[in-house]
């Protein structure tokens, strides 16, 4: 994936620019920046930070349970 695509799957799975900041080290403007494609060349240190932070995201969705289909919902 490239910088700019993990910005964007980390923003689908949820997560703002300063959770992202939070995990990465990345400061949030220039999440930002890569986000909108306006960074030509992201120092590898970023890159594989946001990869980092996008396979963690991964595997902690894949932990949580799917909701049951055709289940009622819950009234707790």
């Amino acid at each position: 994936m490239k910088p700019r695509e993990l910005v964007l799957a980390l923003r689908a799975m949820g997560l703002t620019q300063k959770q992202i900041e939070k995990k990465t080290g990345i400061p949030q403007p220039t999440v930002s920046k890569i986000g909108l494609g306006r960074v030509a060349d992201v120092m590898s240190r970023h890159y594989v930070a946001l990869l980092t932070a996008y396979e963690e995201q991964v595997r902690e969705a894949a932990m949580r349970p799917a909701p049951l289909l055709g289940s009622p919902p819950s009234h707790d």
